[in-house]
């Protein structure tokens, strides 16, 4: 079975690469905004919403010119699915990164 991300995991790793409280408050402000669309939009899988709301910017305070960028190599080396990481990156679509959002997810977290 593939390795699917917990919140405690996702919690871990972005205080890991990211110490700033207002980085901090602001990745636990965008998990709360994607669980609630998540619920609005009736998405079977809330829990991976929030998830990937919370690890959105893991990058930003370590690698801040390469936003976006550092994302991938990080969530790979701890296994994440790339549809995860796609997501993810896909938040920078036209400011650091070329991956155009197209899943509701995507596209939600790109508003944000």
């Amino acid at each position: 079975m593939a390795y699917v991300p917990t919140r405690k995991d996702a919690w871990e790793l972005l205080n890991k690469y990211n110490k700033d409280k207002s980085l901090i408050r602001h990745a636990l402000a965008v998990e709360a905004v994607m669980r609630h669309f998540a619920e609005v939009l009736e998405e079977p899988d809330v829990e991976k919403w929030g998830i990937i709301g919370l690890a959105h910017d893991i990058d930003y305070e370590m690698y801040p010119d390469e936003h976006c960028q550092k994302a991938p190599e990080i969530l790979r080396e701890h296994n994440w699915p790339e549809d995860y990481i796609r997501a993810i990156v896909s938040h920078g679509w036209g400011i650091c990164s070329d991956i155009e959002p197209v899943e509701r997810m995507e596209k939600v977290l790109y508003t944000i």
